[in-house]
């Protein structure tokens, strides 16, 4: 089972997907984690990596992208020995701005049965707070409209 993140947003779909895209900005937002994605952007094929420490433990998270529709859709499957799973990061046009859906499901390799259900559970708590700041970065950062001469 996976869970899915829903965010609404005043932002159209473009810099919405933007946003939530911006997978190096993810750092800021997930604690004790660095997100590096390859020189050239995100493409098909390529590998982004998420790397969490805590003192001298560390742990890679490693994600393949495997679905690029760019404004519209990204799928990453993690590859890496500590975390398995995959992610998908859809943006859509909604009358007045735009719908981020982040659905995931993660697990540790050889325990799926036993670490699913706890991903599921905790997977909402972490990637809503990540979304929600993303967006809502964004929406804060996006130029007001000027206003009307009178």
């Amino acid at each position: 089972m996976a869970f899915t993140i829903r965010r609404d947003s005043t932002l159209e779909r473009g810099p919405a997907w933007d946003a939530v895209t911006d997978l190096a900005e993810h750092t800021r937002h997930v604690p004790l984690t660095e997100v590096s994605v390859p020189a050239g952007g995100l493409a098909l094929g390529s590998e982004v990596s998420a790397v969490t420490r805590l003192g001298p433990l560390a742990g890679a998270d490693r994600m393949l992208v495997t679905a690029l529709e760019p404004g519209r859709r990204l799928r990453l499957v993690k590859t890496g020995w500590f975390l398995r799973g995959w992610a998908d990061i859809e943006v859509h046009d909604t009358p007045g701005g735009s719908r981020v859906e982040w659905t995931e499901e993660l697990w540790l390799p050889g325990l799926q049965r036993l670490t699913r259900p706890v991903g599921d559970r905790l997977g909402p708590l972490l990637f809503g707070r990540v979304v929600e700041a993303l967006v809502a970065g964004a929406e804060e950062r996006r130029p007001s409209a000027p206003e009307e001469a009178g």
